[in-house]
């Protein structure tokens, strides 16, 4: 059956599926082990900050002698304001710090969820922003320049809220843009309302009031845009951090999860103040990481150039797999060749000495028995030839017969193999010419035998008439025999084993002659080729 061909996509596909897949193991392999390294090192920051938290700056910050007021409603407002300082920053964390007044059954009174305050009059309302969507977050903290976008002239601003003692609840937001004219501000006449979420029940029966914002201390880093911030304030997993971190019934707990794609870190504890109603703060810190996020500048590049450089040693190695199986198709198609290049050979003469025995089993005459047995004699002869030529080739190949070198003049040696080769009929003509007498260290047999295989070829392929020259020039020798050129596509081909150019002519000889030749002149180091000239073939071989 024949063999499917072969193309570099075919080599491509299979090497490279297994490149990537090798390159997916490794990348895998190296993002674990890097995701797993950043997090040690994010919660060893994490635990950092919340043994900080909890120890001198929480010393600190429920101490009332540090204030120096003795007014417990701006004690609470400093407590609540010092801790949002400490929020970080830094990519990819999320970290929140809460501290939790709770009364004696455990309900939150103050966190740093009510970092907006009212005021109307001479009254101040705290506002719990911890279920406004980012849009509210975001006019609010545009509005009180508490963003690197500060706003100049700065909107007005007026808040539309459920008023119940010193809490209030938002119903909706009235931003008012301003212009300067004549150094002053004045309104643009635009109006942009946002409506704030509330829950129905908890404001039933309330005061609604129209009240002015009083402070904003924003639980987040001051130098951000504002809609980075206000994303912050309202992401789920922030949301999610500040419920755990505001749940009194886990006091003096903590706990950590740490793997490569994620790393928390909760610890809350009950701390004694002065200064707040039962004597106690729940103190909570809670922070979320992403370590493989925080290794994308790392991973990236990495994995661009290692995925490039296995794809190029797919590319390369596809390559040689084509050139090796190239090779290999090439050797089989020689051996396909071979083996009927050599059933015919040995098919003829077989033929002939199977028909000849059969006649002599008749009663010939004696002249024709002695006729027969010539031509059995003839074709065993032939047959001999063939497998001796066979064998010659084959030692020469696998290096059995070792070069015996020595020095001699190589024009003597050509003429005397022309002279040997010539047929006795003597209807070619012959021409030698050489410019030195060129001695060579070689291998005088084997030389020969590389000498009579171009001989050879040239006499069965020279008509009658013709004319073989043989000439040694600029180290070079070279047989030219008038006659028919050899074809383009047959050249590079003439010297492998039982190729012939010509089928239909190949009871000339049996194809091995030239491979004995190029075989000779390779264990010699010399080079050898074939072309066509106006005159006629010319083979040359190189020997300086």
């Amino acid at each position: 059956m024949k063999a499917k061909r072969r193309t570099f996509g075919n080599f491509f596909v299979r090497v490279g599926t297994g490149f990537l897949a090798f390159w997916l193991v490794v990348m895998g392999a190296f993002t674990l082990l890097m995701g797993q390294q950043r997090a040690k090192l994010m919660l060893s920051e994490m635990e950092n900050k919340a043994e900080f938290f909890d120890g001198d700056f929480g010393k600190y910050l429920l101490d009332s002698k540090q204030r120096g007021t003795d007014d417990t409603a701006q004690l609470r407002r400093a407590l609540r304001w010092q801790c949002f300082r400490i929020d970080s920053k830094d990519p990819p964390n999320v970290q929140i710090v809460e501290t939790a007044i709770t009364d004696k059954n455990g309900a939150v009174l103050q966190g740093n969820r009510w970092w907006l305050t009212l005021r109307d009059g001479e009254t101040d309302y705290d506002v719990d922003m911890g279920d406004q969507p980012q849009k509210v977050c975001e006019a609010i903290l545009v509005g009180s320049a508490m963003t690197e976008e500060l706003s100049a002239p700065f909107p007005e601003m007026t808040f539309e809220a459920w008023v119940d003692g010193d809490q209030a609840y938002l119903k909706s937001v009235t931003v008012r843009p301003t212009k300067e004219v004549s150094g002053s501000w004045e309104p643009t006449g635009e109006v942009n309302t946002f409506e704030c979420v509330y829950d129905e029940n908890r404001v039933k029966n309330l005061p609604l009031k129209t009240m002015r914002w009083a402070s904003v201390s924003c639980p987040g880093p001051n130098d951000l845009a504002a809609k980075q911030l206000a994303a912050s304030l309202t992401s789920p997993a922030r949301l999610a951090l500040r419920e755990w971190a505001e749940n009194p019934s886990g006091a003096n707990s903590s706990e950590e999860i740490v793997r490569p794609w994620l790393v928390r870190k909760f610890q809350r504890t009950m701390k004694h103040c002065d200064f707040v109603d039962g004597s106690y703060v729940l103190m909570s810190y809670a922070a979320e990481g992403y370590p493989l996020k925080a290794c994308l500048p790392i991973l990236v590049p990495a994995g661009a150039i290692s995925f490039t450089l296995a794809m190029l040693c797919a590319v390369i190695l596809s390559f040689a797999l084509l050139r090796v199986w190239r090779r290999q198709e090439r050797v089989e198609q020689v051996r396909r060749e071979t083996t009927a290049a050599l059933a015919h050979e040995l098919k003829t003469p077989l033929s002939v000495l199977s028909a000849a025995a059969e006649l002599l089993e008749d009663n010939l005459a004696p002249e024709k028995q002695a006729h027969y047995f010539d031509v059995i004699q003839t074709q065993a002869q032939r047959m001999d030839d063939s497998v001796r030529k066979m064998l010659e080739l084959s030692r020469l190949e696998t290096g059995v017969q070792a070069l015996r070198r020595e020095e001699f003049p190589l024009a003597a040696l050509a003429q005397e193999r022309l002279a040997a080769a010539l047929p006795a009929d003597g209807s070619l003509h012959t021409e030698l010419a050489s410019d030195n007498e060129y001695m060579v260290n070689a291998d005088r047999a084997l030389l020969a035998r590389a000498l009579d295989a171009l001989l050879e070829n040239a006499v069965q392929h020279t008509p009658e008439g013709g004319c073989i020259t043989v000439r040694i020039a600029n180290g070079m020798l070279s047989v030219a025999n008038t006659g028919d050129a050899i074809p383009n596509h047959a050249l590079p081909r003439l010297w492998e084993a039982y190729y012939q150019a010509d089928p239909s002519r190949s009871t000339k000889g049996d194809g091995l002659g030239l491979s004995i030749a190029k075989t000779v002149f390779d264990l010699h180091g010399y080079t050898c080729g074939a072309e066509n000239t106006d005159a006629g073939p010319k083979f040359w071989f190189k020997f300086a």
